[in-house]
């Protein structure tokens, strides 16, 4: 994988990289400055966290005089960059058949399953269709809004399993990581199972904990007087617009709102703002995975609900 990473920069004839790695693939950094090297190619590799096709580093590409971005680990969905950008979506060669041959008995009761992934495991679910084909089962993908292929879900968009809901029995998600898993689960009314390649397992997914964080602060938020609008500056979440008309819709119903605005969100940059309730405008993983680290309800727009 690494040698076709290199190839296809090398196909672009950059003189100078900047290169984005998301957390679990950190550990290729060196390997790919050392390889870029060697070909000539001046590479910079950014360590700060890459969360998705939505966060590119493009503005520190472009002061740094780079005239290629690489982003590594994820999907193009057309946002527009100060720089080139070229995406590699690092594909995982991972066979599903053993972990579906093993664990079968826990998903053999349903007829109609709806098959979802991340971009680096998209290559197992053909695999998957026809195996569980041959078993008699019925198998569903579908394009969402935003994700470019077939199956695939974003932490964004989870509308690729939205659209076969009433299709299917239930979903089986390939991939590694809690976080896209149960944010579908959130939002479906189907049983949701995980086949774990790392785990070596499928096990039903389980967002209870996460819903009734949820339904508190929503709850709690529907008490709130004064808000605080949180907006990335992450070219992929900047939504200053939406952010603009919530401000707007709640100071007509008397709540005091402020706009904030930061690149990585986190519970110690807001420590000394001083209001009821915090609204997420930037990636929904925020609330979801952290909601409980901040000490004010935090909230996606979605589950604004002020009367």
């Amino acid at each position: 994988m690494l040698n076709g990473l290199i190839e296809k920069i090398k196909e672009r004839k950059p003189k100078r990289v900047l290169v984005q790695l998301p957390e679990g693939l950190v550990i290729n950094a060196q390997a790919i400055q050392d390889k870029l090297s060697s070909e000539g190619i001046e590479a910079f590799i950014s360590l700060e966290p890459c969360y998705g096709s939505c966060d590119l580093r493009d503005c520190e590409a472009e002061r740094l005089h780079c005239d290629l971005l690489v982003n590594i680990g994820h999907s193009d969905f057309g946002l527009r960059s100060k720089v080139p950008v070229l995406y590699y979506e690092w594909r995982f060669d991972f066979n599903p058949i053993p972990l579906l041959e093993k664990n079968f008995e826990k998903i053999e009761r349903f007829g109609k399953i709806g098959l979802v992934s991340t971009v680096n495991y998209l290559d197992s679910l053909e695999d998957a269709k026809k195996w569980l084909g041959s078993r008699g089962k019925k198998c569903y993908t579908e394009r969402g809004s935003v994700a470019k292929y077939p199956g695939q879900i974003l932490g964004c968009d989870i509308s690729a399993g939205k659209r076969i809901e009433e299709k299917v029995d239930c979903f089986l998600f390939i991939g590694s990581g809690k976080f896209h898993p149960i944010g579908l689960d959130l939002e479906v009314s189907k049983p949701v199972f995980q086949l774990d390649p790392e785990k070596g397992e499928i096990i039903k997914v389980d967002s209870e904990k996460f819903l009734k964080q949820r339904e508190v602060a929503k709850a709690l938020a529907k008490e709130c007087k004064s808000f605080g609008i949180i907006v990335s500056t992450k070219p992929g979440q900047l939504k200053i617009n939406e952010a603009l008309k919530i401000k707007e819709t709640l100071e007509e119903k008397g709540k005091k709102c402020y706009i904030f605005t930061m690149d990585r969100i986190t519970p110690e940059k807001l420590e000394g703002i001083k209001v009821d309730c915090f609204i997420n405008m930037a990636c929904p993983r925020l609330a979801l995975d952290n909601r409980t680290l901040f000490r004010s309800p935090v909230i996606n727009p979605n589950e604004l609900d002020i009367q």
